[in-house]
């Protein structure tokens, strides 16, 4: 009897070790994963504004929205009623290369009780040190600005876009500037004398012409 009742706790207690097992193991694999999304998508995004040139990718929001789209692209779907992920954008500067995320994770155990991961990420695009960097700025007058309800200064032309490219490399259009309610974009016009698709080898500026 003392053999049956030892073999019963022996088998009872090998559970709950294989439990806490593969619960641990189970939430390292997690958030080595989790990890891996928010680096991977924070690399792919940053590289697609700075290095490819992505003019779709020349603020904060737009990295952020970029950032959002490839990290849930990037994590597995499960049918966990429980499993909830929620992401923060802790920094992001298409500027400076910069992206700091932060994430967490709530799912299900294998015991059935509710577990938590998480996991942050800075990641720093590195510039090429042997190429040159130039800024490409396009810019709209002020009374549109002010028309399109973005922040302006009276008299001085506001930024509308602006992105980095390395030397020898082409600038690409952005694509046109928005309308206004009175006013309809034409052309970007060269304050530089460079045109669009020129190789860049200084810093250029544009000026969007409305008509």
């Amino acid at each position: 009897m003392k053999h049956v009742i030892f073999a019963i706790t022996s088998g009872c207690m090998m559970v709950i070790i294989c439990l806490i097992v593969m619960t641990v193991h189970g939430r390292d694999i997690r958030q080595a994963e989790l990890e891996e999304a928010l680096t991977q998508s924070a690399k792919q995004a940053l590289e697609g504004a700075m290095v490819n040139g992505d003019l779709t990718i020349c603020d904060r929001k737009a990295l952020t929205a970029a950032f959002m789209q490839l990290f849930l692209s990037r994590i597995k779907g499960e049918e966990d009623p429980n499993r909830k992920v929620c992401v923060d954008v802790v920094k992001a500067d298409v500027e400076k290369g910069l992206l700091s995320v932060r994430a967490k994770e709530w799912y299900t155990h294998p015991n059935g009780k509710k577990g938590v991961c998480e996991a942050k990420a800075t990641y720093i695009l590195e510039k090429e040190s042997h190429k040159k960097t130039y800024s490409i700025t396009y810019y709209i007058p002020w009374d549109i600005a002010k028309e399109l309800g973005l922040d302006y200064v009276k008299g001085e032309h506001t930024v509308y876009r602006r992105f980095e490219v390395s030397e020898g490399k082409k600038i690409k259009n952005p694509g046109a500037a928005a309308d206004t309610k009175e006013r309809t974009f034409v052309c970007w016009q060269a304050v530089d004398g460079i045109a669009i698709g020129s190789v860049a080898r200084s810093d250029v500026n544009y000026i969007a012409i409305y008509r």
